[in-house]
């Protein structure tokens, strides 16, 4: 227990929010958890019988909601910056003192009906809420632990019963997020060391006395229920995951449960929080998102992503074949921030208009669409169309299947079908919504093919996953920019010398010129490495540039990818067809930097 502790404490200072780690053989081999803490996505069977109903619900609500909530991110007249349910452990706050917060905790403004019609209004099917998070406060009436909202607060209301009964009302499932291994209030669980000595603990005493019994009381009191959402498995063993698995099945056998129990156990996967795949993605599958910086309320956070941004986000999950779980953080009152609701709100009218496009659509058919996104039900078709085409024409290549009818919110649009290649007329002044989507209609099943290519007029990305590699990998790079807002790539990395290279295969599909830029990260050792690029008759070569990448941090320890772009020229497509570009070292040097992706722009933005 002890070794395998001493591991997850490495694992916690590599990946809970002190730096970036590559998930490859480097990273630390952990009993019960994948290499990043809060992935978890790592081999999970999905199942698709228990889970078919998340087809059905590809858009979701996350609620962070707690005695942090409270504090609301600041502790003792100081402001701890990044996410506010961490701040416990964040500011090491002794549990006596943390308690004392539930002494003031009165959220006398919620209102489970109100929530549920916000997730309603949002165009959501589902409700996921933190009944227990790491600061081991139960959000809910337990007999198990007197420390919980009925017995420790003035409240003396259960808000997850509330909820429970407002979402049935509602007609919206209910789950809940239990924080399984970490519990800081806790000598026998995971995470507090500031407090209690490492090693003195004993896991399986606190599995027995609080998790299970407070986990069982989630299942047997609050009538039929989603699933329950776990967390950061840690060291927990794989007997110790089973169980937990084991007894949710028993108590509600449709209930689901999440990848994060650990262990490769789990009916479905969460990915890495704010992780979104840049391929289609098999199985059952979600994406944890959240609406601003934080997770729970934090009293200066109001960086809220915007409308279209939302909705591209949730756009691009379910076209990969996914479920979006987009977080909201109510503060102490038990309030969901009006700015946040209203901005919730007019992504709901747009869902509410295309329903068929996002519950129950599968994946897109085709390779990346440069404009956009596509997402599919039946025989029909979904064109989410981010980029739109200045010129009057969208390119659909790769589909086989005969078009019966297009259109754009009701009214046909006009097309032609051939070799391969389906082009769309279209008005040239885009149409005022956070994204329009046509609907094509066909003869028969979805027949496509999911070749690459680049598209005029548009800015085209060659991701690292979709080229044919020489002497190099694709190594995830995950990171933190500040704590708890993370960062995903996906890269080229480990090259071996000039025989390395990555090379993609395309389709030009008009004659056109680009300026090639590379995004990359390169350290201090790499600077001025020498690379080359072999496209039609180009043959550019070039230097990639110190990115000031830097090994220690003062705010969480680590190493700090910074990736910029670099310039490379212009590659000409001097008619439309077949391409190769080729990319890699000259010599030995640049073994170290990581290469996200290559992306072609057009010179001229009116390029047809």
């Amino acid at each position: 227990m002890m070794q395998t502790l001493a591991r997850w404490a490495l694992t916690v200072l590599v990946c809970l929010g002190f730096g970036w780690a590559e998930a490859d053989e480097k990273a630390p081999a952990l009993d019960g958890t994948s290499a990043v803490m809060w992935g978890g996505a790592g081999g999970t069977k999905t199942n698709l019988v228990r889970g078919a109903w998340l087809k059905d619900s590809r858009f979701a609500m996350f609620v962070h909601w707690g005695l942090y909530s409270e504090l609301g991110g600041k502790w003792d007249g100081k402001t701890h910056y990044g996410i506010a349910e961490w701040i416990m452990r964040r500011a090491q706050i002794p549990v006596a003192e943390y308690e004392q917060v539930a002494a003031r905790f009165n959220p006398t403004n919620f209102n489970a009906s109100e929530w549920v019609q916000l997730a309603k209004d949002t165009g959501m099917r589902h409700i996921m809420i933190t009944a227990k998070h790491h600061d081991g406060f139960a959000m809910f009436k337990s007999a198990a632990h007197p420390y919980n909202i009925v017995d420790a607060t003035p409240f003396r209301r259960d808000p997850m019963k509330e909820l429970a009964e407002a979402c049935r009302a509602g007609g919206l499932r209910l789950g809940f997020y239990y924080s399984q291994t970490q519990d800081w209030h806790e000598r026998d669980a995971v995470g507090n060391d500031w407090e209690f000595k490492k090693g003195e603990g004993d896991f399986q005493k606190y599995l027995n006395g609080k998790a299970v019994p407070q986990i069982r009381e989630l299942l047997s009191g609050y009538g039929p229920i989603a699933g329950v959402w776990f967390d950061t498995p840690g060291p927990i063993t794989p007997a110790q995951s089973k169980d937990l698995v084991d007894l949710v099945h028993r108590l509600q056998p449709q209930a689901l449960v999440n990848s994060r129990i650990g262990n490769g156990l789990g009916d479905y996967d969460t990915l890495g929080d704010q992780e979104i795949p840049r391929l289609p993605r098999p199985g059952l599958w979600e994406t944890p998102d959240t609406a601003n910086d934080t997770w729970a309320y934090a009293w200066y956070d109001r960086n809220w992503k915007s409308p279209s941004e939302i909705a591209e986000r949730l756009v691009r999950v379910v076209s990969r074949g996914g479920t979006y779980m987009l977080n909201v953080g109510p503060d102490g009152t038990g309030r969901i921030p009006e700015q946040s609701a209203r901005i919730l709100r007019e992504v709901g009218r747009w869902v509410h208009a295309h329903e068929d496009a996002i519950h129950g659509a599968d994946a897109t058919p085709f390779g990346p669409l440069a404009w956009g996104e596509c997402t599919a039900r039946g025989r029909t078709l979904y064109l989410h169309v981010f980029q739109w085409p200045a010129c009057g024409r969208l390119l659909l290549p790769g589909l086989k299947t005969e078009v019966r009818r297009a259109s754009l919110e009701g009214d046909r649009i006009t097309f032609e079908q051939k070799d391969g290649l389906l082009t769309l007329r279209v008005r040239e002044l885009r149409p005022d919504a956070l994204i329009p989507v046509i609907k094509l209609e066909l003869a028969g099943p979805v027949e496509a093919s999911r070749e690459l290519c680049v598209y005029p007029g548009c800015r085209n990305t060659l991701d690292a996953g979709v080229a044919a590699l020489e002497g190099v990998g694709v190594k995830p790079v995950n990171w933190m920019e500040k704590f708890g807002d993370w960062k995903h790539a996906e890269c080229l990395a480990g090259w071996a010398g000039g025989a390395s290279a990555a090379t993609w295969s395309f389709r030009a599909l008009a004659p056109a010129s680009y300026y090639l830029d590379v995004e990359y990260t390169c350290p201090e050792g790499d600077d001025y490495s020498e690379w080359r690029v072999q496209c039609g008759a180009a043959d550019l070569t070039f230097p990639l540039i110190d990115t000031g990448e830097r090994a220690t941090r003062k705010a969480f320890g680590g190493a700090l990818p910074r990736f910029r772009t670099y310039r490379v020229g212009v590659v000409d497509f001097p008619a439309a067809g077949a391409y190769r570009l080729r990319f890699g070292p000259t010599g030995a040097e640049g073994a170290a930097i990581r290469v996200s992706a290559l992306t072609l722009t057009p010179v001229s933005a009116a390029a047809e």
